[in-house]
């Protein structure tokens, strides 16, 4: 046991020995939540976050630890060395010609007036260097408020769960998920909880002279080390995968303020990268994908499709393009539309078995096709050839919308970008959509014509300035040479031209500054199909035909014992689609690889066809209307939208009661866990202790609770008086307590017998309980509003 001295100060060697596990900790912990982020390559460049972070919770603990340095010029100071240090780590990723480190923070604070503006008049981001900029400011600010808070403040709870909310909104989306970062950081979060909490208390028992064991940080640490040992040993042998669709749809929900708080990050900085995986092994979560470097896939199995007509299986699409980045806005459209907090919150939800409505139905035919999922599947995305009529399961539907002679809003499900399940899309899950699916001829899409309606001509024949004059210039070449007229014999013109391109998927990202389009037709000349679709749909739309970018799976392989499309991650692939008139979107290949086929049209249309009626082959009718009683979306306009309307509530049912009752357990649980630790660890700190000595250590921290701390000045007989006059009625009781606590403490003879002092810590428990909750209903109180 090491007894206690009345002396708090220490040598600065001993001060440097006491605080150096803490430091380490915290740079540890530190460490892997911009390790994460790094990992994630958003963008490029994110590699500076590290040894911004690092020296700011290095410089955190030096001013913490410098008493007489005055907090608000310490945040000053930190400020201004943040700012000076983050431009000269950003020297790097930006232009040449920005030499010294006064040009460079002229150029970011330009481009931060810029987006300004754009944010402030409804725009999106496109500047990937202030998107790193910022990032970088706040990885420094996260290390010096880290250091600060527990080295100057006593915290240490604060900065862990602010350090858990960072990684954990990375984690919510990044794929692969970087489990062994987000293990070192829980066990580098658990240790230095323990580590300052035992420092704390031994100030505390320094100044109320209570003896404790020698080495009681180090023991306390190693044991919280077994303790994170025995977890992660235990969870590694649970199941990776939840087979619970309960259990998942709670995570969903738990999940929920991260995936928002990520998703406000792409509204502002739109070019942000989908991290590795989100687009591939069976996810497409990002809004964004961008023409990047080599791209690797694997060959896992995820799905199984039966259909008696083959094609590509559609899960998104994108319709802006900027200096390579493909955007899908059509949730931003329905969002401004609808008035909506998120492009999420604008989609319709629609039953199983709920009808949609199109207008370009001419040569589609109605096909079933049965999806089994062999693989979990992370952005619960609906799969199909061509556009869903209806499906089996409970879905919402992200498209556009139309505003018709009577100013009501007309759902636009020709302008559909995704279809995503309302419920888990989980491995072993089957479900049926039947989706309308294109037999259109040569002919007649070459005489659809060019009357396009005014929805595609806004959004679809766009091209961004930044694309080059010979990109535009080649493509009026091309179709010249091949005397195209018409779009459809545009479109096989580029198509051809581009498959004569060599194949690559491990081709180089394009230079800094280098328009990837203009890159991949003229410098390069190879490449995969992201580069081949994206080139495909700009030069069409240069020429005046609208096109867009379909992302999911090509056909895969027929399996005849299976009696199904085995479609693998290696088949993920990204091609064309061009609009005709009274047709829809109609696909094109001009990606050459051997996992890729060319659609399969036929010349002429089929002799029984007629020109009014050949909109189908089964009867549904030009149009394909489903009753109003079916599905009723007019919405009317008015000056009610937005300015108190509210999205339609979860309804009640079985699913959701389950639902709730999973989260509330979860958090039950949590808390129980938390006051199950609280107590072992009270209960360890106090044993070895005499009765008298375990008794006013108790006190005290209950007292401490109650908002009556003892302030290390005090002697006990001192605070034996704070605490009689603020509880009064048992001032007997304190009395005994403490005059027991100082005779043991200062006897120099044999100790006292055992003494039960029980009844005496009960009574001033249940009176220091009762002021805890006076004081929380008072801040409550503060905290309404008047």
């Amino acid at each position: 046991m090491v007894q206690a001295t009345t002396t708090i100060r220490r040598p600065l060697r001993s001060d440097l020995l006491t605080l150096l596990p803490s430091v380490l900790l915290a740079l540890l912990m530190v460490w892997t939540v911009v390790r994460s982020i790094a990992d994630a390559n958003w963008a490029a460049g994110l590699d500076v976050l590290i040894p911004v972070a690092l020296p700011a919770l290095l410089i955190g603990a030096l001013f913490a630890r410098l008493h007489w340095l005055p907090g608000w010029l310490a945040h000053l100071l930190s400020t201004v060395l943040g700012f000076v240090w983050t431009v000269q780590s950003l020297g790097i990723l930006m232009e040449e010609r920005l030499v010294t480190w006064r040009d460079q923070a002229i150029e970011l604070i330009i481009r931060t007036v810029i987006l300004t503006r754009i944010l402030s008049n409804g725009g999106r981001g496109e500047d990937i260097l202030l998107f790193v900029a910022i990032l970088a400011l706040l990885a420094w600010a996260l290390g010096y408020i880290t250091a600060w808070m527990i080295f100057r403040k006593g915290w240490t709870w604060r900065p862990v769960l602010l350090s858990a909310f960072v990684i954990l909104t990375n984690y919510t989306y990044v794929l692969p998920k970087p489990t062994t970062l987000f293990f070192i950081f829980l066990t580098s979060a658990l240790l230095i909880v323990v580590y300052q909490n035992v420092l704390n208390r031994q100030e505390t028992w320094n100044a109320s002279q209570i003896e404790y064991p020698e080495f009681l940080p180090l023991r306390f640490v190693w044991a919280a080390a077994l303790v994170c040992g025995t977890v992660i040993l235990i969870t590694s042998l649970f199941p990776s995968r939840i087979s619970s669709e309960q259990v998942a749809a709670a995570w969903k929900t738990m999940s929920l303020p991260f995936t928002l708080a990520r998703e406000r990050w792409e509204d502002a900085f739109s070019t942000i990268n989908a991290p590795p995986g989100v687009t591939t092994g069976g996810s497409f979560t990002a809004r964004t994908s961008a023409l990047g470097g080599a791209r690797s896939l694997g060959d896992k199995v995820l799905l199984h499709i039966r259909s008696r007509e083959a094609g590509y299986w559609r899960t998104v699409t994108r319709d802006h393009y900027t200096d390579g980045l493909w955007q899908n806005t059509t949730g931003e459209q329905a969002r401004d539309a609808l008035n909506a907090s998120t492009p999420e919150g604008a989609r319709t939800a629609l039953d199983p078995g709920t009808l949609l409505s199109y207008n370009d139905v001419r040569a589609r035919n109605p096909i079933e096709q049965v999806v089994e999922m062999t693989d979990d599947r992370k952005d619960d995305l609906i799969v199909s050839n061509g556009e869903v009529l209806e499906a089996s399961l409970p879905i919402l539907v992200e498209h556009n919308y139309l505003v018709d002679d009577q100013n009501r809003l007309i759902p636009n499900f020709d302008d559909t970008a995704l279809i995503v399940s309302q419920e888990p899309l989980r491995a072993g899950m089957v479900y049926t959509v039947t989706a309308l699916v294109s037999n259109a001829d040569v002919q007649s899409l070459r005489q659809a014509g060019s009357d396009y309606p005014d929805w595609i001509r806004e959004r679809y024949v766009q091209i961004p300035n930044t694309i080059t004059e010979r990109t535009l210039a080649t493509a009026q070449e091309i179709v010249a040479e091949a005397n195209a007229t018409n779009a459809y014999d545009k479109a096989i013109a580029i198509q051809n031209h581009l498959r004569t391109f060599t194949y690559n998927d491990q081709i180089s990202a394009p230079p800094f500054g280098v328009e990837p389009i203009d890159y991949f037709l003229f410098d390069l000349r190879e490449g995969y199909c992201d580069y081949y679709a994206s080139a495909m749909v700009i030069m069409l739309r240069s020429l005046d035909v609208p096109a867009r970018l379909a992302i999911g799976y090509a056909e895969g392989y027929l399996d005849p014992d299976l009696g199904a499309y085995v479609v693998r991650e290696n088949v993920t692939h990204t091609w064309p689609e061009v609009y005709f008139p009274g047709f829809g979107w109609e696909r094109f290949e001009p990606t050459p690889a051997s996992y890729t086929s060319l659609p399969d049209r036929p010349t002429t249309p089929p002799a029984y066809a007629e020109d009014d009626d050949f909109a189908v082959g089964s009867g549904l009718g030009e149009g394909l209307t489903h009753p109003d009683d079916e599905l009723d979306l007019g919405l009317e306009i008015d000056d009610s939208i937005g300015t108190g309307g509210t999205l339609p509530e979860e309804p009640l049912n079985w699913t959701t009661i389950q639902r709730r009752l999973a989260i509330l357990g979860i958090f039950i649980g949590i808390i129980g866990l938390m006051i199950y630790a609280l107590v072992l660890r009270w209960r360890y700190e106090l044993h070895g202790l005499s009765s008298a000595a375990s008794a006013y250590a108790r006190l005290t921290w209950l007292a401490g609770w109650a908002g009556l701390p003892k302030q290390p000045q005090s002697t006990p007989y001192e605070y034996g008086g704070e605490l009689a006059q603020a509880l009064p009625q048992h001032r007997r009781a304190l009395t005994r307590i403490i005059n027991a606590y100082v005779e043991e403490q200062y006897q120099t003879g044999p100790k006292g017998r055992k003494r039960n002092f029980e009844p005496d810590l009960s009574m001033v428990r249940r009176s220091l309980l009762e002021r805890m909750i006076r004081q929380l209903g008072s801040v409550v109180h503060r905290m309404k509003p008047n």
